[in-house]
């Protein structure tokens, strides 16, 4: 199976790899297609124009000191038999994969949402979006395009094709048809040669901006970025050396936007990474405009400075909910914990309040769980700037506790997780 961007006509191209390394055998089916997209000359000059004037503006300021912050969400197909239904495991590992990808490039991603559909009718092939089906697809389920990288995980039955990535130039930014579609064969722990999320940073490349690195073969002006070397055809496996263009450079095999296996990409260059900025400020400012968005990163413990002595517990569980223990003092002076819950929605989270009462609060073995009630405490709402900082609210109903809200930082973070 190889990596397709497949952008425009392009979207029909088969590739066969029977014979690693040697050219491929294209069986062109543009006839059964419909194209969602027009060739990649037609949105070329385009982006290379923004390119070109954004690298003159940014000579006269100076970089920026974070990272861009772009929201995802994760649609998951399955099939018949929850066929492809992807872990919460495998996409924090695949969300991890796109960071580590993205950080030279200035880019970081959060996962503001996972939706799942069973037994969807889009999972087996209807999901690729140059077909009615596809499009029916994206125009049904696409969450705010113009704010978030809708990503589709589905079985495109397609041979050799293993995902497909829009250009940030072909619709309008609020445009549905937006997104990025991969098989749900390629994410971390799949198997070979797609076994480590490179297709999903691949795809995201060209949702940027990014051409392959054998666009328009050893002829200028190839990819349109300078230091991506010419590289006269696509490469397969690990063909570390390759010379194919008599330019200068050995061929960039070792790039995220080339054919190669996963185990041989691990780059985008300096002048990538300046498209990608210049595609997303011409073409797709929203998507940098967009609030910080709650991730599994933001699990941990929080607290006021200034009120030491009391604070939260939070932590985000499948299905983008999150759960949060306050250990507060009730109205009398005695400890009491309020518990709460409720779903995540960009970086705001409202929740549910409770607190545990009745009579079986006895200590074990005798203890009883069911003589204890929940008691309906209020609500709860948490708001994040960023993964470090944040606010609390609350509104109670039951007497005696007042309604406030109090700025929160950042106390402890889980072993093996990045904010967000």
């Amino acid at each position: 199976m190889l990596r397709s961007a497949l952008i425009g006509v392009l979207c029909a191209a088969i590739y066969s790899i029977s014979a690693v390394g040697s050219p491929p055998l294209l069986h062109a089916t543009a006839g059964s297609r419909l194209p969602d997209t027009a060739p990649p000359d037609a949105f070329a000059a385009g982006l290379d124009q923004a390119f070109r004037q954004f690298q003159t503006f940014a000579r006269a300021k100076a970089e920026p000191a974070s990272p861009l912050q772009i929201n995802l969400i994760f649609h998951v197909l399955s099939g018949a038999g929850l066929e492809g239904n992807l872990s919460d495991a495998v996409l924090h590992d695949q969300l991890t994969v796109l960071n580590s990808a993205y950080a030279s490039a200035g880019l970081h991603f959060n996962l503001s949402e996972v939706r799942r559909y069973p037994d969807s009718v889009y999972f087996l092939g209807g999901c690729f979006p140059t077909t009615e089906q596809g499009i029916q697809m994206k125009a049904t389920l696409a969450v705010d395009p113009a704010h978030v990288v809708n990503i589709y995980f589905c079985k495109l039955d397609l041979p050799f094709i293993a995902g497909y990535g829009t250009l940030p130039n072909e619709f309008a930014e609020n445009d549905p048809q937006h997104g990025v579609i991969v098989d749900y064969g390629t994410l971390p722990g799949s198997a070979a040669p797609l076994d480590m999320g490179h297709t999903l940073v691949h795809e995201l490349g060209h949702y940027f901006g990014l051409l392959h690195t054998f666009q328009g073969g050893c002829v200028e002006p190839g990819d349109s970025v300078d230091d991506t070397p010419a590289e006269a055809s696509p490469a397969y496996g690990c063909q570390l050396g390759r010379d194919s263009c008599t330019q200068a450079g050995v061929d960039p095999v070792d790039n995220f936007m080339d054919y190669s296996d996963d185990r041989c990409t691990d780059k985008f260059t300096a002048l990538q990474a300046t498209r990608m900025h210049a595609s997303i400020a011409a073409y797709r400012p929203s998507l940098a405009a967009a609030a910080f968005s709650i991730g599994p990163g933001m699990t941990g413990n929080w607290f006021d400075p200034n009120q030491s002595g009391h604070g939260f517990s939070i932590e985000v569980l499948p299905g983008n909910v999150l759960l949060a223990d306050w250990y507060v003092f009730a109205p009398n002076g005695g400890a009491t914990w309020i518990v709460a819950s409720g779903p995540i929605t960009g970086n705001t989270a409202v929740l549910q309040a409770f607190q545990k009462t009745g009579t079986g609060g006895r200590f074990p073995p005798n203890f009883n769980p069911a003589q204890l009630q929940n008691l309906a405490w209020g609500t709860l709402t948490f708001t994040f700037s960023d993964c470090n900082s944040g606010q609390a609210s609350w509104q109670p109903v039951v007497a005696g506790y007042a309604s406030g809200s109090m700025n929160i930082t950042r106390l402890t973070l889980p072993a093996g997780l990045s904010c967000p």
